[in-house]
């Protein structure tokens, strides 16, 4: 009898090997929100940074406002996100909006502005300044949303 061993990132489910799994999940990551004349343009980069890090911004003058757009490959750029839905007991929620969101190709969420200034992620959208819009570009919508928000049961995830 041949004895068959598994790495112990299979057997531990291992963080730091999920994370490698999600870098083939998604192509890029577009962050937007529309900055008024009543709000610092650098205090909305941060409150979208807050949210997804290493983020390339581009200003677009649309009038009575700015559209901000960040955008950004690197592949640990959903890893906040990660960190903040557990943080924030969240799974469950998080996991809802993603499906709602979720478009082809595409899984879109809207976050509060204010909230994610303070590093926190609150799927009330409803806000006079408007949201923070998280486009995730992805082949593998299901596999990545396994991953950032799966089911649980009790609060435990059983994904």
């Amino acid at each position: 009898m041949k004895l068959i061993s598994f790495p112990n990132h299979l057997e531990t489910g291992d963080e730091a090997y999920k994370f490698k799994m999600v870098r083939k999940m998604f192509e890029e990551v577009e962050v937007e929100a529309y900055v008024y004349p009543t709000e610092d343009i650098e205090k909305v980069k941060r409150a979208m940074l807050n949210l997804i890090p290493e983020l390339e911004f581009d200003a677009f003058d649309q009038g009575e406002s700015v559209l901000l757009r960040g955008k950004t490959k690197d592949k640990k750029a959903l890893q906040r996100l990660y960190e903040l839905f557990r943080g924030q007991a969240i799974l469950d929620t998080a996991r809802a909006f993603l499906e709602e969101g979720y478009f082809g190709e595409e899984i879109i969420i809207k976050v509060h502005k204010q909230a994610a200034y303070a590093g926190k992620v609150n799927f009330n959208e409803e806000s006079p300044l408007g949201p923070i819009t998280i486009i995730i570009k992805t082949k593998e919508p299901w596999r990545l949303m396994k991953w950032l928000a799966p089911r649980t049961k009790d609060g435990v995830p059983i994904e």
